[in-house]
């Protein structure tokens, strides 16, 4: 196990004043990354970033129920942490990615195990690593980098698979299972802003409004009610993060260009068809956005054939 571990490090710490201070400690493999002080996630600054981050916390607490989890993301995905059965302890930042204040002064230990859960880091997430001192940084990268390192690569390039075969590369047992559920309380709230007067929400599909006029100018069926989350027809536009979730993950269908929709609908299994021009939507296992018009058009025809 030991020899496993080692070959999968990478110590390419050069330039920064983070990275500098790894180079000045000794790393012990494996109990650094079995038998930590406890974890920092990072989540991503993407809307779909969070979901990675998320089942990755999910894992981290049923393997290490007695180890604290603390997680840093951008506000906008805070409560989105509530989908966990224990909530961990979330500190995010309002705008740019960094240390949030809430955080700042509180060293973490040198065997605090950084976990990174994406194939790439953003450039603006490198103040975040610049600022933190955790010995160990463990992530999926398809590219070294100086900021983590513990880099382990991984067979598949789609979620939940990343993180699975990640944990298992070191021994952690990946919750294959599990997957996000609502609170009580906000499954109450988005049914009373979708059927404030019954109560009882009838099947709608989510869309954005670019996305429905594709399927409008090709005459596609759309048998169910549609609800816009986004754009100018949209009458739940400025509603929070937290609660457009709970509506996306009540939805018979998803049907998208936008990543963030998309994102969620993986993420609840939520049957989706999405259409990918710019190629950057998250991967997710057994669905695959259309990049293009005419294929999102069949994607959604064979949905319809299927049923949900």
């Amino acid at each position: 196990m030991k020899l496993a571990l080692e070959k999968l490090l990478r110590k390419t710490l050069r330039k920064s004043p983070g990275t500098r201070k790894l180079n000045s400690r000794i790393i012990h493999l494996p109990d650094d990354l079995l038998n930590p002080d406890g974890f920092l996630l990072i989540a991503g600054t993407v809307e779909s970033d969070i979901w990675p981050a998320v089942y990755m916390a999910n894992t981290l607490q049923r393997e290490f129920p007695d180890k604290k989890l603390t997680v840093i993301c951008s506000s906008r995905d805070n409560r989105l942490f509530n989908v966990l059965r224990i909530r961990p302890s979330v500190h995010s930042y309002a705008r740019h990615p960094d240390i949030p204040d809430t955080i700042k002064g509180k060293s973490f230990s040198d065997k605090t195990l950084l976990v990174y859960p994406y194939a790439n880091i953003r450039s603006e997430m490198k103040r975040i690593f610049d600022r933190t001192s955790c010995r160990v940084r463990m992530a999926p990268l398809k590219i070294s980098s100086q900021y983590i390192n513990f880099r382990i690569k991984t067979e598949s390039d789609v979620y939940p698979d990343i993180l699975s075969q990640m944990c298992s590369a070191v021994g952690m047992k990946y919750d294959t299972d599990w997957r996000p559920s609502l609170t009580i309380k906000l499954e109450k709230a988005a049914e009373r802003i979708m059927a404030p007067v019954s109560g009882r929400m009838l099947p709608y599909i989510v869309t954005t409004s670019s996305a429905i006029s594709i399927l409008e100018k090709s005459r596609a069926e759309i048998p169910l009610r549609t609800i816009l989350l986004s754009g100018k027809n949209s009458e739940f536009s400025e509603m929070d993060r937290y609660t457009k979730t709970a509506i996306i993950a009540d939805a018979s269908a998803v049907l998208t260009d936008s990543d963030d929709l998309w994102g969620d609908a993986c993420a609840f299994s939520i049957p989706a068809v999405g259409l990918d021009k710019s190629n950057s939507f998250i991967k997710w296992t057994d669905i695959k956005p259309a990049s293009n018009e005419s294929d999102f058009i069949k994607a959604w025809i064979k949905l319809l054939k299927k049923g949900w």
